[in-house]
C-alpha cells in the first residue's frame, strides 16, 4: 500500500518559522458541482423541466457563467451564483427536455467552457469517458436521479427530489467506503484511513481526495483555512499520514470514474495521555435503537464516562452515561441509547483531575420519526397553500418553509386541534421555486417535512 503523507504538518512547521507568506497555502473554494437530477417532458410542457446541480464538495463552489447544454437549448447560470457546500441549485429549463434516455444529452461547463459534468444516453457518446451513461437508467418515471447524491447509477423516477437529497429510506451509495482516525504513537501527528469495502475496490482506483483543514477552528471550510489536493493509487485503503495532531478535517474521497464523490468529517482530538487508552469504540442503528460497543483499557478510576452526540459533528451535547463504575484493566462495554435526530455520536472520558478525553466520532444515520402525516394542496400552488395536518392533542406548532439553499424563508406559528386540520397559508411574499416545509409540534422533537413548488 502507498501511503500518502500530507504537507500539512511541514506546513505548520514553517509557519511557525515565518517560512510561508500570504496565500502561499493555496486556500481556494474547493466545491465541486455536478449534475444530480432532471425531469423530461415534466406535464408535457415547455419550461416546466428542471436539472439541479450539486455541489459535492467540501466549500462553496462559485458557478457564475456556467452553462447548461441541453439537446435544443443552451442555459446560462448568472453571475454571482454561489451553491453552499451540500447545496443545490436549480435550473428550468425552457423548452421540454426530450423523453427516453437514449434522446438525451447534458453537459456541464465551467464559464471558461470547460466541461464539469456530462451524462447522457445517445450511443454516440458512449466512447466519451467524460459522459456518465444513462443507457442503464432503471425504473418507471420520467425523473433521471443518481441513486443517491453523486453516485455512479443513474434510476428513473416518478417522484422528484429537486432541491434535496435523493436518498430514499435504506438506498445506500454503491460505493461503500468506511473510515478510521487514529493518532501516531508518539502523539505528535495524526492519521486517517479510508477503506473501500466494495469486492472490487481496485475499479475505484486511483482515488483522489481534497482534504480540508479547519485552520480558525470555527467549524467552516473556506478561504481562510487549508486545503490540499490528493492521488492514492493502491487498492483498497487510502491512507494519509502527518496530519496535524489536533483539529478538524473535511475531506472529499472521488474515484477514477469522476463519479461517487463522498465527504467525510473528522476530528484529531489531543493525545490520551492518562492512564487510559480507549481501544475500540463502534456503533450501529438498526432501525429501533442505537447500540455502541467500547473497549477500553485503564490502570486508573475514571470519574466520568460519557456519550456525546452532536446533529452536525461540530457542537456536542451529552445525552447519557456509559455505565462504568471503578473498573480497571481491559473492560469491554456494550449499551444502547435511544434514536434521535443526533447522527454524530462520540465517548467524552474525564479523569478524577477532571481532564477530558475524546473517543474519534463515530456516524450513525439519524433516525428518521415523523410526527404525524402531512400533505399540501395544492402542490404545485400560486400564492395560498393548504398544509393538511393531524394532531394527537390541542397545541401550538410552528411552521416554516426553507428555500433549497437552506435559508428560512417564511415561519409562522399556528394552532392544532387534535384530529385532523387544514391550515391556509398566504404565501404572495414567497418568490416562484421549491420549498421545503417543516411543522413541529411543540411537545414533539421531531419535525414533520413535506416539499411543495411554487409556480
Amino acid at each position: 500500500m502507498i501511503v500518502k503523507t500530507s504537507n500539512f504538518k511541514s506546513l505548520l512547521i514553517a509557519l511557525m518559522m515565518g517560512a510561508i507568506m500570504g496565500g502561499a497555502m493555496g486556500a481556494n473554494a474547493q466545491g465541486k458541482v455536478i449534475i444530480n437530477e432532471f425531469s423530461t417532458g415534466l406535464s408535457g410542457k415547455n419550461g416546466q423541466d428542471f436539472i439541479e446541480i450539486k455541489n459535492a464538495g467540501i466549500g462553496a463552489a462559485n458557478i457564475s457563467n456556467y452553462t447548461i447544454a441541453i439537446n435544443n437549448e443552451i442555459i446560462r447560470i448568472p453571475a454571482n451564483t454561489l451553491v453552499q457546500e451540500g447545496g443545490y441549485f436549480l435550473v428550468n429549463a425552457s423548452k421540454m427536455i426530450t423523453a427516453g434516455a437514449a434522446n438525451i444529452s447534458i453537459v456541464l461547463s465551467d464559464s471558461s467552457n470547460k466541461m464539469v459534468d456530462a451524462v447522457s444516453g445517445k450511443a454516440s457518446d458512449a466512447s466519451n469517458t467524460k459522459f456518465e451513461s444513462l443507457l442503464n437508467a432503471n425504473g418507471i418515471g420520467n425523473i433521471f436521479s443518481r441513486k443517491v447524491d453523486g453516485d455512479c447509477i443513474w434510476v428513473m423516477d416518478s417522484i422528484q427530489t429537486a432541491g434535496f437529497s435523493n436518498a430514499k429510506n435504506g438506498a445506500q451509495s454503491s460505493l461503500q467506503i468506511s473510515k478510521l482516525v487514529a493518532m501516531n504513537t508518539n502523539c505528535s501527528s495524526g492519521k486517517v484511513n479510508f477503506t473501500i469495502e466494495n469486492t472490487n475496490a481496485s475499479k475505484y482506483f486511483s482515488m483522489s481526495y481534497v482534504l480540508g483543514f479547519d485552520a480558525n477552528n470555527d467549524g467552516k471550510f473556506n478561504t481562510s483555512d487549508r486545503f490540499e489536493n490528493g492521488t492514492d493509487t493502491s487498492a483498497p485503503v487510502v491512507e494519509i499520514n502527518n496530519l496535524y495532531s489536533t483539529g478538524s478535517y473535511k475531506i472529499m474521497l472521488e474515484p477514477i470514474s469522476g463519479c461517487n464523490q463522498q465527504v467525510f468529517d473528522f476530528k484529531i482530538d489531543p493525545c490520551i495521555t492518562m492512564a487510559v487508552r480507549l481501544k475500540k469504540f463502534t456503533g450501529n442503528n438498526n432501525g429501533k435503537v442505537n447500540n455502541f460497543n467500547i473497549e477500553i483499557e485503564t490502570d486508573a478510576d475514571l470519574k466520568e464516562l460519557r456519550l456525546e452526540a452532536s446533529i452536525n459533528g461540530n457542537q456536542f451535547e451529552k445525552i447519557s452515561n456509559v455505565p462504568f463504575q471503578n473498573r480497571a484493566g481491559l473492560q469491554n462495554i456494550s449499551f444502547n441509547s435511544n434514536p434521535s435526530q443526533h447522527s454524530y455520536f462520540r465517548i467524552a472520558m474525564t479523569d478524577v483531575n477532571n481532564k477530558t478525553t475524546y473517543s474519534p466520532i463515530v456516524h450513525l444515520s439519524a433516525a428518521v420519526q415523523q410526527i404525524s402525516k402531512m400533505t399540501a394542496s395544492p402542490n404545485p400552488f400560486n400564492d395560498i397553500v393548504n398544509l393538511q395536518v393531524q394532531s394527537e392533542k390541542n397545541e401550538k406548532a410552528v411552521v416554516n418553509f426553507y428555500a433549497t439553499n437552506g435559508a428560512l424563508a417564511f415561519t409562522q406559528t399556528v394552532d392544532l386541534m387534535s384530529g385532523n386540520n387544514n391550515i391556509r397559508f398566504q404565501t404572495s411574499q414567497l418568490q416562484k421555486g421549491m420549498y421545503i416545509v417543516a411543522i413541529r409540534n411543540a411537545s414533539s422533537q421531531q419535525a414533520q417535512i413535506t416539499r411543495v413548488m411554487k409556480g
